[in-house]
C-alpha cells in the first residue's frame, strides 16, 4: 500500500508541474550499457584476421595457378618454335645438299661435268730461297757512314734480328 501511495504522489506531482505550464527540462539521461560478453570483441578481431588470411590465401592460390597456365602456354610456344627451327634447318640442309647444287649448276647455270680427257695437271715449282743480309757485312759498311746513317742501319739490323727470331 505504501508503494501505491508513493506512485500516486509522483503522478500527481508530475501532472501538476506539467499542467501549471512550467515545463521542466528533463535532465541529461545517461545510459549505461553493461557488457554482456567481454570476449566478443576479441572474437570479432580473430574472425576478421582469419577472413583476411583466407582472402590472401585464395589470392596466392589463384596467382600460382595462373602462373602454371602461363608456364604451360610458354612450353607449348617453345615446342612450336623448336619444330619451326628444325624445319628451317632441314630446308637449309636441303638447299645446300650436293645433289641440289649439281642440279642447279647443270640446269640453271649451264655447266657441264669435267671430262677426264680434258684434265690438265700442273706441277708446282719449288720457291726460290730469299737471301738474308749478313750482319757482319752491315756492321762493316756502318763504319764508313755518318752518325745518322749508322743509327738507321743499327735500327734496321735490329729489326732484321727480330724478324728472324719470329
Amino acid at each position: 500500500m505504501v508503494q501505491v501511495s508513493q506512485a500516486r504522489k509522483a503522478e500527481f506531482d508530475y501532472s501538476y508541474d506539467y499542467s501549471a505550464g512550467q515545463a521542466q527540462s528533463p535532465g541529461k539521461v545517461r545510459r549505461v550499457y553493461k557488457k554482456s560478453n567481454p570476449g566478443k570483441r576479441t572474437l570479432i578481431k580473430v574472425g576478421m584476421a582469419g577472413f583476411a588470411y583466407a582472402i590472401i590465401l585464395v589470392y596466392i592460390c589463384v596467382t600460382v595457378s595462373n602462373m602454371g597456365y602461363q608456364m604451360v602456354h610458354l612450353e607449348k610456344d617453345i615446342a612450336k618454335l623448336q619444330d619451326a627451327n628444325h624445319m628451317l634447318e632441314f630446308k637449309i640442309a636441303e638447299q645446300v645438299s650436293l645433289d641440289r647444287i649439281e642440279l642447279v649448276a647443270t640446269k640453271q647455270l649451264g655447266m657441264c661435268k669435267l671430262d677426264s680427257n680434258r684434265a690438265i695437271a700442273v706441277t708446282a715449282s719449288r720457291p726460290e730461297k730469299v737471301q738474308i743480309a749478313d750482319q757482319k757485312t752491315t756492321v762493316d759498311k756502318m763504319e764508313n757512314k755518318s752518325i745518322g746513317e749508322r743509327s738507321l742501319q743499327k735500327l734496321y739490323s735490329n729489326l732484321m734480328l727480330l724478324a728472324e727470331k719470329r
